[in-house]
């Protein structure tokens, strides 16, 4: 078959690479400058903006935001000791469960694995409310029951630092659950045998070896984790505000609420996370540049499980309890409390009906409006995610472009920015800017989400392109196929499993985001997640909990289509 006129001069060029005559350059070359006009719009935009914003006062130019923010040493201390407890109870947690479920023989450990991730699709604001009402010092539902069964006045009190940093740690379990239990599973089990030979004892092999190799996956959960927690928003003001503990999350809020609002104030907060953030992971690269952490050779092998006693049953009973406090124990109260007509631990006064549905439902006013704006936002969100990392991932993968390092660093950069600073920044940048009117409708909240999950997409987008060989690509452009031709029939068809994970986990976490919703929604933009906020302000609390079963109910129906669509790409 003859070759198109316009290929001809690139038969000889190495596999993966085209000649400078070949059409489809120029493509790629306008798609690699556009992404990057979008990726720095996107990301470095509003960081800049929280720059300038945080040395601006009502006068001009100012350092006196900034130097409020560093005289406020509570905040920062309460800051810090939930970002520091969270992350430490969080990594070790998650870390001995991935232990537990990749390297034991612990019963039921294929469903705990599945169990065990279920938190990260339970937002911590309703995991928060529903132990607000197990866990308060007063009418919390287990001190009811401790008073009536017990005579004990108060078993718990969880609207204190330590109920803030058991919650957050209950929300953020699973990601160094994941991160760890992946460098589990790669890794050779011949390491720990060699020590073995050599005379160490189970125990000290897994202390001495496949310990300190987990410290690449450990450190990286850990800086997750820890910028998630410190600029956590939605827990300290459920579990904290009451109380008066505020962290830096909260007092962004508090400030953006006062009249008039402290704008400069509130940025010099979020610069001060992000120099936080950026000094961490400087830390992190300078710790695992010095040693080597290679674990997986050329050498096939299979991982090993270790074979334990009556120990396993136990290891499992410790695996459940985590999963019963953190998804059975929130989510049956959130059930029960949307079922009865007022919350009482008297079962002759209890009863069950459907009324609070129906409010929501029917009377509700903010119940339509925040389902449509969190419907068309996850929809929208997951879409411009799953393409835009998509194509980022192409250019970074497949071409030459001198904006692959740019794309592939700075797409990034949102995981390591909590999303409240990232929505300050989107503040700072659209509230006056009058070219593009995006500010108080849902496009600045779609702004928000798509670049914070934005991370989510060009990470499954690399991982799915680097299973696919250039030359299915190659193949059908030497036929004359155009780039976009290529995209729409090679590249598209062959990643759709991996977009598919990656729309649906989007379109969840989106229904679920609170930190930046609270502080960019007006009354026409409001979401799922902010209603259920303003219930909890209201103090409407069976209304509060038919609102977010139905949202955790669209959680789960959008779960339940990503396992059916995994499991028909297995066997199809």
């Amino acid at each position: 078959m003859a070759l198109p006129s316009a290929s001809l001069g690139d038969v000889d060029t190495p596999p993966g690479r085209f000649g400078k005559t070949h059409p489809g350059v120029a493509q790629e070359t306008v798609a690699a400058g556009a992404l990057g006009v979008i990726v720095a719009v996107l990301v470095l935009v509003p960081l800049i903006a929280i720059g300038i914003g945080a040395i601006r006062d009502t006068g001009g130019l100012s350092a006196r935001p900034f130097l409020a923010v560093l005289g406020a040493t509570g905040i920062i201390a309460n800051t810090f000791l939930v970002g520091g407890g969270t992350t430490f109870f969080a990594v070790v947690i998650g870390a001995a469960l991935a232990l537990a479920l990749v390297r034991i023989n612990t019963p039921g450990r294929g469903v705990l694995s599945e169990l065990v991730t279920l938190p990260l699709y339970v937002t911590p604001l309703l995991t928060a409310i529903a132990w607000s009402w197990l866990g308060s010092p007063r009418g919390g539902l287990l001190n009811l029951l401790g008073r009536q069964l017990l005579g004990i006045d108060s078993l718990i009190n969880l609207q204190t630092p330590g109920g803030v940093i058991f919650v957050s740690t209950l929300a953020y379990v699973p990601l160094p659950f994941l991160l760890v239990g992946a460098a589990l599973r790669g890794m050779d089990p011949a390491l720990e045998e060699s020590a073995r030979v050599h005379g160490a004892s189970p125990a000290g092999a897994l202390t001495r070896v496949t310990l300190p190799l987990l410290l690449p996956s450990a450190l990286g959960s850990a800086l997750l984790v820890f910028v998630q927690s410190i600029g956590l928003f939605s827990v300290p003001a459920v579990l904290g505000m009451p109380d008066g503990f505020y962290v830096a999350g909260t007092e962004i809020y508090r400030l953006l609420n006062n009249f008039p609002p402290r704008v400069g104030q509130a940025a010099a907060w979020g610069l001060l996370l992000l120099l936080l953030t950026a000094a961490l992971v400087w830390l992190q690269a300078a710790l695992l540049g010095r040693r080597s952490f290679v674990t997986v050779s050329g050498k096939a092998f299979r991982p090993r499980l270790l074979a334990l006693g009556g120990t396993r049953h136990l290891i499992a009973a410790l695996a459940w309890a985590y999963v019963a406090a953190a998804v059975a124990l929130p989510v049956a109260t959130l059930v029960w409390a949307a079922t009865v007509n007022f919350i009482t631990v008297d079962p002759a006064m209890m009863k069950f009906d459907l009324r609070h549905f129906r409010y929501v439902l029917f009377e509700y006013p903010k119940t339509y409006l925040a389902l449509r704006n969190s419907l068309v936002l996850g929809v929208l969100s997951a879409t411009c995610v799953a393409l835009l990392g998509l194509a980022i991932a192409w250019v970074v993968l497949r071409t030459r472009s001198r904006l692959r390092g740019f794309l592939d660093q700075v797409s990034m950069f949102p995981l390591a920015i909590p999303s409240m600073v990232l929505a300050l920044g989107l503040l700072w940048t659209y509230v006056n800017l009058k070219a593009l009117p995006v500010y108080g409708t849902i496009w600045i909240l779609l702004l928000a989400y798509a670049t914070h999950y934005l991370p989510f997409g060009v990470r499954a987008g690399s991982g799915a392109l680097r299973q696919l060989h250039p030359e299915l690509e190659e193949a059908a452009r030497v036929s004359g196929a155009s780039w976009l031709r290529m995209l729409r029939w090679i590249v598209l068809p062959l990643t759709r499993p991996t977009l598919i994970a990656t729309w649906t986990l989007v379109f969840i976490l989106a229904l679920q985001e609170v930190s930046s919703s609270i502080l960019l929604y007006t009354s026409r933009s409001t979401v799922l997640a902010v209603a259920v906020f303003d219930l909890w302000e209201a103090g409407n609390v069976n209304a509060l909990a038919a609102l977010s079963v139905l949202q955790l109910a669209v959680t789960f129906i959008a779960l339940l289509v990503l396992f059916r669509a995994r499991r028909r790409e297995a066997l199809a």
